[in-house]
Parts: C-alpha cells; sequence; structure tokens
C-alpha cells in the first residue's frame, strides 16, 4: 500500500473534510440567506462554529498524538474558508450597488 492510499483512508483526513464542508456550506448559507446588515456577524458565527466542530471531532477520537497540530489545521482551514466566502459576499455588495 502507498502513502497515497493510505493518506486517502485515513480518518482524520476524512474528519476535516467532513468539517471542512460544514463550514463551507453554512458560510455559502449566511452569506446568501442573511440579513443584509448582519451578513458578516452571521459568517463570523459560521467561524466559530466550525473551529467548534473541529474541536469536538477531534476531541471524539481519542488521540492524543497531534492533537494540537490537528486542531490547528482545522481551525485554520475554517478561518480560511469564512475569509474567501467573506470576500466573495464583499465584492458582491460592492458590485450591487
Amino acid at each position: 500500500m502507498t502513502d497515497q492510499t493510505a493518506l486517502a483512508r485515513s480518518p482524520a483526513l476524512v474528519g476535516q473534510i467532513l468539517v471542512w464542508s460544514l463550514t463551507i456550506v453554512l458560510a455559502v448559507l449566511a452569506a446568501i440567506f442573511a440579513p443584509e446588515g448582519f451578513r458578516f456577524t452571521w459568517l463570523a458565527l459560521t467561524c466559530a462554529i466550525g473551529v467548534l466542530a473541529g474541536f469536538v471531532r477531534e476531541l471524539t477520537t481519542h488521540t492524543k498524538d497531534g492533537f494540537i497540530v490537528r486542531v490547528s489545521i482545522l481551525s485554520t482551514g475554517c478561518f480560511l474558508i469564512v475569509s474567501i466566502v467573506a470576500g466573495i459576499a464583499g465584492f458582491a455588495e460592492l458590485l450591487s450597488f
């Protein structure tokens, strides 16, 4: 078995993809359906939910080796996802005027 195949079946990678998928869905929903004045507040809450989901996901693995690194990667990914969606939403608001 190659390293790439082992990485593709890694439970840690699957968990990260699930948390980031949740963050993407919530961020897009917040950007689309949030009231105009509260859009970025809802996006900030989305980032917080993503970070908490990542933290809970890592706590459920019961693996202490590399815990801080995994939580840091999950948190940074959630922050980047929400930042990209917020940038697109902000640019869309600028174009709508």
